[in-house]
Parts: structure tokens; sequence; C-alpha cells
């Protein structure tokens, strides 16, 4: 006990008043590198609390967004809405852009998933490009129209491609069950209006009738007959099959297969018209039925 005594007390008064100066030292330094860490906190609080006045946030915001690499990604609000229990702005969710990425990742997040001290100040658009075109020539604006498509809708004139991507921008259903299998899916789909901003669609994979509930799904299997595509077997190798499927006899599943089809393409444009058409559908083969795994279609007749 008296070694243990002694080892705790200063050898000296030197050692002893060294140590004081330390301690002190290193309490200052740390009230120090507190204040810095308390004075970033305040700054970062106080721009939060300057755009919590400001909320929602407008269309047309570009803020930082986390991700689910949980990085930080630039993006670009395209559209807004209230969400299931919106008492107040913050409860408001986003429909944002990934502007490093494709428009397939494009998603709802909510605000705290944005980091209000990137958010950049909004500009109007369409005063923008006004202000833009009234630079430029006429042949200047036309070159850069046509010259400025995105990939996979080189037959659209930049007015359609406009068009186009201002009644798609916003994708309306987020997943799918098909089988045994969840999917994301990446685009607009123009579904009839009551099953739009439905979260997830369950279909048959057998006659892909669509359901909102994995209840109606589970009814409709049992009375469901059909256990491949509603067409004729033309080719066979191991388990998998091909099925030629007429657009005519087979109006519905055709239509349906194209509703499918559309949320994963940014740019089909079939979807009701499906008479002149024949489907060709893939499918892997097991006890229980006919999967499909892809599909391919083609016109009937050629018009020479």
């Amino acid at each position: 006990m008296g070694s243990m005594e002694a080892s705790t007390a200063p050898e000296n008064g030197s050692s002893a008043a060294g140590g004081g100066a330390g301690g002190t030292a290193c309490n200052g330094a740390g009230a120090a590198s507190n204040g810095g860490g308390m004075e970033r906190r305040l700054r970062s609080s106080a721009a939060s609390a300057s755009w919590a006045a400001h909320l929602p946030l407008e269309v047309g915001t570009r803020v930082m967004c986390r991700w689910r690499d949980q990085k930080l990604h630039p993006v670009k609000v395209i559209e807004r809405r209230k969400g299931s229990a919106c008492s107040s702005p913050a409860d408001y969710e986003y429909y944002v852009h990934y502007t490093e990425f494709n428009r397939r990742l494009d998603e709802w997040v909510k605000l705290d998933q944005l980091d209000l001290d990137t958010v950049e100040t909004v500009v109007d658009e369409k005063v923008e490009d006004k202000a833009t075109s009234l630079k430029m020539t006429r042949h200047q604006k036309r070159k850069i129209d046509e010259t400025h498509v995105e990939q996979g809708h080189e037959e659209l004139d930049a007015a359609s491609l406009r068009e186009h991507e201002e009644f798609t921008k916003v994708k309306n259903i987020a997943k799918i069950e098909l089988g045994r299998y969840e999917i994301d899916t990446w685009y607009f789909s123009p579904f009839p209006p009551e099953y739009n901003d439905c979260p997830k669609l369950f279909f048959c994979e057998f006659c892909l009738n669509f359901m909102k509930r994995k209840e109606q799904l589970q009814r409709h299997m049992k009375k469901c007959d059909l256990k491949h595509p509603p067409g004729d077997e033309i080719y066979r190798s191991g388990t998998l099959s091909m099925f030629e499927v007429d657009g005519k006899k087979n109006k519905v599943y055709g239509q349906n297969l194209c509703y499918l089809a559309k949320l994963f393409l940014d740019h089909k444009t079939l979807y009701y018209d499906v008479d002149l058409f024949l489907f060709y559908v893939l499918c892997e083969c097991d006890d229980r039925g006919c999967h499909m795994v892809g599909y391919f279609s083609k016109v009937k007749f050629t018009m020479i």
C-alpha cells in the first residue's frame, strides 16, 4: 500500500509545476478546440435555420443529397409533395434527379437526406432560357436543339423531347413484384390513373395482370389457369422456351407487357395498339410453370 501511495505523489516541486503547467496548456487547447467545434456547429445551425424559413424547397432547387452509397451527390428537385403526416414544411418529400447519373436513378427522398447547407439559389429556368436565347441567333439555337439529343431519343426532335421529359419526369411506380422477384423500376409508365403513385405493383407472372396489394394477387393466383404466356410454344431448349403471342388475339396481355416494359425503357411509345404486333416471350420453365425472363416484338406485316 505504501509503494502505491508513493507512486502517486510528485517526486519534486519542478515535476509538479511542470505537470500543472502541462495540464493547464492541454485544458486550454481542448477548450479552444471545443470552442472551434461549437462555432462551426453554430454556423451550420444558423445556415440550416435560415433555409428552414424557406421550406418547403422550391422545384428547381439544387442541393447535395445522401444517396444509397452514403455519400453526398448533387441533385436537382424535380417535384415535391406533402408527406403522409404533413404537419409542417419539413415533412415534404422531394423527387430529385441525380445530375451525375441517368434518370432511371431519380427517386423520392425525405428532407433529412438533403444537406441544406449546400442549397443553391433557385433560378427560374424559363427566365434563364429566355435570357440565353436572346444572346443566340435563331440558327444557333436550332443547331443546339438538333445536336443536344439524349441517347435513345434520336428519333425525337428537340420540342418533342422536351414534351416527353416533362410528361415522364416523375416515376409513378417505384417497385414491382413479378414471381419471386422484387424489382426497382427505372422510368415512368402510363398505367391507368388509379395506379399512379402506387409504391409497388404486383404482377401475375403468367397473365401479367397487375394489382395494388399482395392479397389481391394471392386471390388472383388461385383462379388464374395460365402457367405460361397465352401463345404458341415455338422453341424449346432445356429449361428455356420461346412463346409467340399474337397481339390481336391477346390484346390485354400485349398491353400489360408494354406497361411492364415501359418501366425499364425511357423512349418506348407502344402501349395500346398491339393488334399489329407479334410478341416473342422467353421463359424459364420448372415444375411451377414458365416464368418470363424477357421478350421482343415485331410488326406482323411491313407496308412497302
